[in-house]
């Protein structure tokens, strides 16, 4: 007669059946997925094999028949009296007008004005695209809460703090293996886990994991998170207060850090990454706008000055024709009325002398160069005062003025008047790199193994938190 198995053994018997259960209910909810995914995928292939059968018959019903060969052309006159056709009568093609091609240059040759300096001048907002709103609530939430009261649009709100506190650990730190590095179900406090990102050298790619970086710190100073673990039998919270605590102690922590407010996800890290770009890019541009402002000073300078120059000219010039004018012989060809007694004769006095001129028998006429001079006792022809004055003011004015552009240019060729004989933005990367130098703003991005790690010492909400030496504003 057999013997009555015991209790342990039926019990042990009851857990092996249920672990064959679940096994067995796992790998057939494997083979539902799999013959789910294998069917879909056969699906689609054969929607998409449809697909193109209809582009092809698509294809064939849309494309028109070839055309035939045209026949050659007749060959045209050879000789000049075969051809018949009046040509005579033809309308010439349209022609655009000079004025629109002046009209087209005129912005790229006009000369600088107050308002080019102005917009050179001008810097912008620098402000507003480096503050990041803080990060609302999830959109189902807030779909849901639009559903419940019937509105399509609300204010947009800001999320709790508690909604991203992590849950608090309690398993062991050294029982982390590597596959929980891919999902996040385990691992080490915030605090913990910058402090071992910040100690791995980032172009080592023999990275093994949470787990051997600990164990590589055994024997060291302090010990390690993993050996602290297995003898003191310390939790994930434990490791994370003990190591806060131990750089509070050597100073590297000011304040108690605050990890409630998540502004690290994925959408942040991008913006974060782009206002980097973009502060680079401000910088670049703020600098060749300085250079371009520059030469526009100067250009604008100069060409006040040749409006000067020109108004004396004008002046010279018109002082110079009025004086000429009152030494041309006048000659009167309007019809007077009849005079009688001395008048009558000394008209005919000059009558006469005027038929003298014309015949060339009289006194010369004055000599064209000799024009607008007076002579003086000795009849030696002198200029009137006014016209040296303005003459003396034009040679200073070119003198002394008109020499401080002259040097300009030839310091530097093409900043006054033509084009540079090399680039004017020749060492701008430079520049730019030393202005975010002073600014503690790295050119690479945000980020890298060599940002020093600071903590927000403002007051209010976020207090602590640890920041990037280039991150962004949080408003």
């Amino acid at each position: 007669m057999s013997s009555v198995p015991s209790i342990e053994e039926l019990e042990q018997l009851n857990s092996e059946l249920k672990l064959l259960r679940q096994s067995a209910v796992a790998r057939g909810k494997k083979a539902s997925d799999d013959l789910r995914t294998i069917q879909d995928l056969m699906r689609r292939m054969k929607e998409k094999e449809k697909g193109k059968a209809k582009a092809v018959e698509k294809v064939k019903r849309e494309r028109a028949p070839r055309p035939p060969i045209p026949p050659p052309p007749q060959p045209g006159p050879s000789r000049p009296i075969d051809i018949t056709t009046d040509f005579s009568k033809m309308k010439p093609p349209a022609q655009t007008g000079i004025s629109t091609f002046y009209s087209s240059v005129e912005p790229y040759l006009r000369p600088i004005s107050e308002e080019d300096l102005g917009f050179l001048e001008y810097t912008g907002d620098e402000v507003e695209p480096f503050i990041m709103p803080k990060l609302g609530v999830h959109y189902l939430e807030l779909w849901e809460e639009q559903d419940a009261q019937g509105i399509t649009v609300l204010k947009t709100k800001e999320a709790p703090a508690s909604s991203f506190v992590a849950p608090k650990p309690t398993w062991d730190p050294s029982t982390i293996l590597d596959p929980d590095l891919v999902s996040e179900e385990k691992g080490h406090g915030p605090l913990t886990e910058r402090v071992i990102s910040a100690l791995l050298p980032i172009p080592d790619l023999g990275w093994k994991g949470v787990k051997a970086a600990e164990d590589a710190m055994e024997g060291r100073p302090g010990g390690s998170g993993a050996a602290a673990a297995r003898r003191e039998r310390l939790n994930v919270s434990d490791l994370e207060n003990r190591i806060r605590d131990t750089m509070r102690y050597h100073g590297l922590l000011d304040s108690m850090p605050d990890f409630s407010e998540k502004v690290d996800d994925p959408i942040a890290t991008a913006l974060r990454k782009a206002q980097a770009e973009l502060r680079v890019v401000l910088a670049t541009n703020k600098a060749r706008k300085e250079r371009l402002a520059a030469i526009a000073r100067d250009r604008l300078g100069y060409q006040e000055y040749l409006e000067s120059r020109d108004a004396l000219d004008k002046n010279i010039t018109a002082l110079y024709a009025k004086l000429q004018k009152k030494d041309v012989p006048k000659l009167s060809k309007k019809k007077k009325k009849p005079l009688a007694g001395a008048a009558a004769a000394s008209a005919a006095a000059a009558a006469a002398n005027a038929e003298l001129l014309e015949n060339g028998s009289g006194p010369p006429p004055p000599c064209p160069a000799a024009l607008g001079l007076t002579p003086d006792d000795d009849l030696n022809l002198t200029v009137s005062d006014q016209l040296k004055t303005y003459v003396e003011t034009r040679r200073q004015w070119v003198t002394e003025v008109g020499s401080v552009f002259d040097e300009l240019q030839k310091a530097n060729p093409g900043r006054i008047w033509g084009f540079p004989m090399e680039s004017i933005y020749q060492g701008i990367d430079e520049e730019v790199g030393e202005r975010l130098a002073k600014e503690n703003i790295s050119v690479g991005g945000s980020g890298g193994s060599g940002s020093p790690m600071k903590v927000d010492k403002g007051k209010g909400k976020g207090k602590g938190r640890v920041v990037d030496s280039d991150a962004m504003d949080i408003g």
